[in-house]
């Protein structure tokens, strides 16, 4: 039982230059703060800017395809360019959006593209494996700092049939991503048979009340004191629904 939780942010995260600075303000930063069973929620942004995922919006070339969609969105075409060589598969257009699925397996608005905190005339795409990015972050933090913990690495999406935008966890490292409550009682003694919590998400949730989306600053986040389960077998891709199981497409 959990009898309570703290979240709150790492202090003062400059804007990340390159790879080699974001890994040394991620040692100098969290040495002081981070403890063993802590859970890190790090927005996938700094990292997207600096790992090869940034697109410059003036090298990109529209193909006809494009054009075609951007004068039925009423968007710039290098924009839709963009989205398109970022996805898997294009769902659905209309309402000045695009839906797809991204090369993580998220199926979102515009496959995940974001302009925000991305820089001027530029695109910020989203990892192509975060489960890989979280291990290779936890792996990092235990090396060099010695502390045991688990990584969420966090994108904000629209979620189907529902306005506005939640947080969720796009990779996960070190810790069970899903709680099962199957074959426990509820309150009148009845047989639970279905029901699993994507604990993650809620996890990343949380964390994005102190992250923000704006100028806040706070890319990095920690969860101390909520009590999960381990299972290095199953990542945040272990989430997305596959498309068999699909009701809406």
């Amino acid at each position: 039982m959990n009898n309570g939780i703290t979240i709150f942010p790492v202090q003062d995260i400059p804007i990340i230059e390159n790879e080699q600075h974001l890994w040394e303000i991620f040692q100098n930063k969290l040495k002081n703060v981070i403890k063993d069973g802590d859970i890190l929620v790090c927005a996938h942004t700094p990292f997207s800017r600096v790992m090869g995922y940034t697109i410059d919006l003036t090298k990109i070339e529209p193909s006809n395809k494009a054009i075609e969609i951007s004068r039925f969105l009423e968007k710039e075409p290098k924009k839709i360019e963009a989205i398109l060589q970022n996805s898997r598969e294009i769902v659905k257009i209309g309402r000045k959006v695009i839906i797809a699925e991204n090369m993580a397996g998220i199926t979102c608005a515009n496959a995940g593209l974001d302009e925000s905190n991305a820089g001027i005339g530029k695109m910020i795409a989203v990892p192509d494996n975060p489960d890989k990015l979280a291990s290779k972050i936890r792996l990092f933090v235990k090396e060099k700092l010695n502390k045991d913990i688990a990584v969420i690495i966090s994108d904000t999406v629209g979620r189907a049939l529902r306005r506005h935008a939640v947080n969720i966890a796009i990779g996960v490292s070190g810790l069970d991503p899903v709680k099962s409550y199957i074959g426990k009682k509820d309150l009148f003694g009845r047989v639970m048979r279905v029901s699993t919590i994507a604990i993650a998400d809620e996890l990343a949730a949380a964390a994005e009340l102190i992250q923000g989306q704006s100028s806040e600053g706070n890319p990095f986040v920690i969860i101390r004191g909520y009590k999960y389960g381990r299972n290095n077998n199953i990542g945040a891709k272990d989430i997305n629904r596959p498309k068999q199981e699909r009701l809406f497409r």
